[in-house]
Order: structure tokens, then C-alpha cells, then sequence
């Protein structure tokens, strides 16, 4: 017997996110655009209306909150890191070093934790020198990031991280499209045009937004009727 099919204002409404339905106009399968703006994705798109509306965003599913926890844990990686490496601590993906040292894993949250904002900024400029993580990731801004920590403070930050540690592949996948800074609050927003919340995204619901009070939520972008 199959499951009854559940709807995403369904799925939202369990998992504590809103749901906002904006009306825009669709090109083709994949180009959307809004009031005479240039046609882009929908997560594109969306990153845009909140621009202009005084909104600072980044879109990158959230390679910002992982890169920062990961900036703020090098002051302990590099000792701990297999190879005695910085480089490769530096590079390496959070999920993996956090799963080869597990057991260190108090230790690398305590780090966060403490952290002073002048070593995270030093750190997380050391990243961006990196060509390897620019190149994977170049929709992410280092003057972001630096926001991102102001609006979390190290106690949210460190209980991301030990949130994020519990299953840290499991719970890479499933972040939101967009992290919102907008009038001194953060918002996570997932776009949609007509699918659902995806199991990872549910897992992400539930393992790290609910327990850290995350305020998420979905944008719906809809057709404009001709």
C-alpha cells in the first residue's frame, strides 16, 4: 500500500517552515524572471527580490554556513588533521574531517565556540586564498560569510557544527538555496517552482533547522497567467 501523497504547503506546515507563493513570469523550463528583470533561474531570481528589498544574500545551498564552521574550527583542524596538513585541512570537505575525527569532535566545536572574531576573520580570509574552494564555490563572498558570524555569534555557530556532526554526511545535502540577511535577521529560504521538499531537506528540517530555531522557509515561484 502506498503512502498518501502529501503536498509541499503539507510538508511545510510539519516541518514548521512558511510558505510564500510569488507570482512570476516563466520563459521555458528553467528561465523565470520578475517585474522586467532578466530571465534566470528560480533561485536566481528569488536571491534578486530580496536583494531589492535591502536583503544581503547568498546562494549556494549553503556552502556559507559550512565554510564558516569550518573557518572557525582551523584553529584546531590542522593539528588534528591526519596528514599534519593545513593545505589539506584548509580543502578538504567539513563532512569528511569531521567524520575521520569524530572522536575529536568536542574539541573542534569547543574551538568554534571560542573562537576571537579577529582569527575568524584571519581564517576565513585565509580561505578565500584558496584557488581550490574559489573555484568550487564562487558564488560564495568572504563579506558575507563575516555577516554570517555576526548573526550567529560562536555559541550558535559551535552547536551548528555539533548539530551537523551527528551524521555530517547525511546532513550535508538538504541546506537551503538561499541564506537571507535582511534587517538584522537571517532567514534560510528553500526556491521551488513545483516539486517538493526533498528527503534531505526534510532531514535538514529536522536534524539541524528545528533544533538550532532556524526561521526557514520556502519561496514558491508560480506562472503569471497570459
Amino acid at each position: 500500500m502506498k503512502p498518501p501523497k502529501v503536498s509541499l504547503s503539507e510538508q511545510c506546515m510539519q516541518v514548521g517552515w512558511s510558505l510564500t507563493e510569488v507570482i512570476a513570469q516563466k520563459h521555458d523550463k528553467r528561465l523565470w524572471s520578475m517585474d522586467g528583470g532578466p530571465a534566470a533561474g528560480p533561485e536566481e531570481v528569488v536571491a534578486q527580490m530580496f536583494r531589492s528589498s535591502g536583503g544581503s544574500v547568498s546562494f549556494c545551498e549553503d556552502v556559507s554556513f559550512l565554510l564558516l564552521m569550518k573557518a572557525a574550527a582551523l584553529e584546531t583542524l590542522p593539528a588534528l588533521n591526519t596528514f599534519a596538513d593545513r593545505f589539506d585541512a584548509i580543502n578538504r570537505y567539513l563532512e569528511a574531517q569531521m567524520t575521520i575525527l569524530a572522536e575529536h569532535t568536542a574539541e573542534i566545536v569547543e574551538t568554534v565556540r571560542t573562537i576571537s572574531a579577529d582569527a575568524l576573520a584571519r581564517n576565513v580570509s585565509e580561505l578565500f586564498k584558496s584557488t581550490i574552494l574559489t573555484s568550487f564555490y564562487p558564488r560564495v563572498k568572504e563579506a558575507f560569510m563575516l555577516d554570517l558570524f555576526d548573526q550567529l555569534g560562536r555559541d550558535k555557530l559551535a552547536d551548528a557544527l555539533l548539530a551537523f556532526s551527528a551524521a555530517p554526511y547525511y546532513l550535508r545535502a538538504g541546506w537551503p538555496d538561499l541564506t537571507v540577511i535582511q534587517n538584522g535577521k537571517l532567514k534560510l529560504v528553500e526556491v521551488k517552482t513545483s516539486d517538493k521538499l526533498l528527503d534531505s531537506q526534510l532531514r535538514f528540517a529536522t536534524g539541524i533547522a528545528t533544533p538550532m530555531g532556524f526561521d526557514c522557509g520556502v519561496v514558491r515561484l508560480k506562472a503569471q497567467k497570459q
